[in-house]
């Protein structure tokens, strides 16, 4: 929930892990919040003790403490103010280990790398990206590894699927737009239905009538990408809501996979009729 205090970062040390250290401390530097360092040993799913690439213990601590230097010096670079720790956990799925830790330390954001089906498809990080998107009840700030850098989270495209938005949804846009100053542009896709658009849009009418902002009906999740061009939006905010198998479709998956934004998706707990907007 906005303002951000602690802000988990996952990290296996790739390239495309540290890419995303410089939206994760504009991020915290919005809010003063501490940066969390997360790194999961990753075991083997049929013998949960065992490591997936056996190696001493003290291999792993030495390699683990080498990168956090690395990591805490470009933090402190950007700005020496914030505070960093590192968090080691151990087991077989990360996706599991990260949404649990994010739990555990009462994280307020997670920020991680992601990237398309093609491009560096044997990277850890980011097919866990994707899994994480669809289980975990902290919102994520999803960056797509070799997009080009952006100022910072200004300039707002909320793509709207779900017309049983919850009123702590609302909030957090609402919050983060105005700690930003930021104009936020509402977009429904008319897939399946203009009139299904046209209901959720008139929803988040009702709860943003103060804040500054502008609704639109697009076609597609390609019309979305080009509206968030148009636009010059530095961010694109989803709800998405998961199907019976816990999977991300729709709009919010063809955005995900393709944008060459931040992506920052909030966790819809909006499915129940009483916790509806009105």
């Amino acid at each position: 929930m906005f303002p951000w205090k602690r802000i988990l970062i996952p990290t296996d040390f790739s390239t495309a892990a540290k890419w995303v250290f410089d939206d994760a401390v504009r991020a915290a530097g919005l809010t003063g919040a501490e940066i969390l360092i997360l790194h999961v040993r990753v075991t083997r799913p049929s013998q949960p003790e065992a490591l997936r690439f056996p190696a001493d213990e003290s291999v792993y601590e030495y390699v683990e403490k080498q990168e956090l230097e690395v990591l805490r010096r470009h933090v402190e670079r950007a700005d020496e103010n914030l505070k960093t720790r590192l968090i080691v956990r151990m087991g077989p799925d990360p996706a599991d280990d990260i949404a649990r830790t994010a739990v555990e330390e009462d994280a307020d954001l997670i920020v991680m790398a992601t990237h398309a089906r093609h491009h560096v498809p044997h990277l850890l990080i980011g097919s866990t990206t994707l899994r994480l998107l669809s289980k975990c009840t902290v919102p994520i700030l999803a960056v797509r590894y070799g997009i080009r850098k952006r100022f910072g989270l200004g300039r707002m495209l909320v793509v709207v699927e779900n017309p049983l938005m919850s009123p702590a949804l609302a909030q957090q846009v609402l919050e983060l737009a105005s700690h930003q100053d930021a104009e936020i542009v509402f977009a429904a896709c008319t897939d399946p239905t203009p009139e299904e658009a046209q209901r959720n849009l008139t929803q988040w009418r009702g709860a943003v009538r103060e804040t500054p902002s502008k609704m639109m009906m697009v076609d597609s999740g390609r019309d979305l990408l080009r509206t968030a061009e148009k636009e010059q939006s530095e961010v694109i905010v989803l709800a998405p809501v998961c199907d019976r198998d816990g999977k991300i479709g729709g709009a919010s998956e063809y955005i995900i996979r393709h944008t060459d934004r931040a992506v920052l998706v909030l966790p819809n707990r909006g499915s129940d009729s009483e916790n509806a907007l009105v």
